[in-house]
């Protein structure tokens, strides 16, 4: 075929079959396509964020309401946030007029009730602006006013409990006793225990004769034990004769004291006396108590329990403590290692009640005492010197001593007249080293 009639076939039989050109129309139909997708696909986009935008603005405009709508606590929150104040208040009264927290543990009480008070009160308000159910702070308010309510009745028995042992009656001069500054200056305390049971009397031997020789700067304490058969003069009662010392209970707790104020030149302006009864109680309200024991021995029937006391320490409940400090006879020295054990028993409890666990005991062992102890210390005294010792937390250093003297022999005795007695004739060397140290503490 020649050139000129490829061209006019070619002319006359276009690509597409009708003398159009597809391919320009669909190019351009897909461009045209291409175009309308990405306005479509903008404008989905557009229209997600107004509605993502009007969304937040309703929760901006939500939270704008609910801060802006005043904070509408329900009556029984109020009543219970009322409550609680009322007993932050009854609890902190209460510890001012038991008056044994030092200043800073006071200042940290109130600002404890304090955070409390506000902790409550903002969870009350958080709950009465949302709209969810969220805690409103009743079971803790509740909790609290119950614990602080309970917490106050306790010092205030512990206040009562104080109040009833401080009732010695006996010694003279307590506004000059009652003056003396119990934590910045050294002082003699006797410490007299009687060999009866049940409620105390005022008239009765003193089997436990110690003089605690207290130096508050120093948290050091001298206990001294004098045998209780020491044959010496009662001022005031035998004149020139002499008596066994346990007798001087006989006629009162001033004429132990003036007996043992002579012996030793010192003065003694305190005194505690116990009975048997107390030192069970407070013994098995500690929950036992350690005892370092200078000899291995086993106490008779007469000591109240049977048992075997190892050298070393032990752990004694009420009536093992007691039948230690009474047993004599299975004791070679008898009466003298006897105070010696007596003293090991004081040892043990002073580093028991000197320890931050009497506060879970205070109460019951000052209960346990009321009726069957009593001192002429007063209340405010020992008050300051429970306060004193909760401010530092100061362990104290014990040192025990002991008057030595032969105790072979039979003298006749004032309050006896029924012959001789076997007494304990003083060892002047003995006395005089006592007297020395005393000295030394105070």
């Amino acid at each position: 075929m020649e050139y000129r009639d490829q061209l006019k076939y070619i002319k006359s039989h276009p690509a597409g079959g009708n003398g159009k050109r597809p391919d320009r129309k669909r190019k351009s139909g897909r461009k045209q396509e291409h175009t309308t997708d990405r306005r479509s696909g903008r404008y989905s986009e557009r229209r997600r964020d107004r509605k993502q935008d009007r969304q937040e603005e309703k929760r901006r405009k939500r939270y704008r309401q609910e801060e802006s709508r005043p904070s509408r606590v329900r009556p029984v929150n109020r009543l219970l946030w009322n409550v609680q104040l009322l007993a932050s208040v009854f609890l902190f009264g209460s510890m001012a007029v038991l008056g044994i927290l030092p200043m800073k543990y006071m200042a940290g009480l109130l600002l404890f009730l304090a955070a409390l008070l506000l902790l409550v009160k903002g969870m009350q308000k958080k709950a009465a602006r949302s709209r969810k159910r969220t805690s409103s702070g009743k079971g803790l308010s509740l909790a609290a006013s119950v614990i602080l309510i309970l917490l106050g009745f306790y010092s205030l028995k512990v206040n009562e409990a104080l109040d009833q042992i401080a009732v010695g009656e006996e010694s003279g001069n307590y506004k000059e006793e009652h003056a003396l500054s119990v934590t910045d200056r050294p002082f003699n305390v006797y410490i007299s225990g009687i060999d009866v049971y049940g409620e105390i009397t005022k008239e009765s031997r003193s089997d436990v004769n110690l003089i605690a020789t207290v130096n508050p700067q120093k948290h050091k304490i001298l206990l001294t034990t004098t045998p209780r058969d020491y044959y010496v003069t009662i001022p005031g009662i035998s004149g020139d004769q002499k008596d066994k010392l346990t007798h001087a209970g006989i006629y009162g707790i001033d004429a132990s004291i003036a007996t043992l104020e002579n012996l030793y030149g010192i003065d003694i302006p305190f005194y505690v006396r116990v009975n048997f009864t107390s030192v069970e109680e407070i013994v098995d309200v500690l929950g036992g108590v350690d005892v370092e024991s200078e000899l291995a021995f086993t106490t008779g029937e007469e000591a109240g329990v049977v048992m075997d006391v190892k050298e070393g320490k032990n752990h004694f409940n009420g009536k093992e403590a007691l039948a230690f400090v009474r047993e004599r006879k299975a004791l070679a020295t008898g009466d003298n290692q006897r105070g010696k054990n007596q003293q090991a028993l004081l040892s043990g409890l002073i580093r028991e009640t000197m320890s931050p666990k009497i506060l879970f005991h205070a109460n019951s062992m000052i209960n346990s005492v009321a009726g069957n102890a009593d001192t002429n210390m007063s209340e405010k005294q020992m008050k300051a010197l429970i306060r004193m010792q909760l401010g530092d937390l100061k362990g104290w250093e014990i040192e025990s001593v002991a008057a030595a003297g032969d105790d072979t022999g039979k003298k006749r005795c004032y309050s006896y007249s029924g012959g001789p007695l076997y007494v304990t004739v003083p060892d002047e060397a003995s006395v005089e080293a006592i007297k020395g140290k005393m000295r030394e503490n105070l």
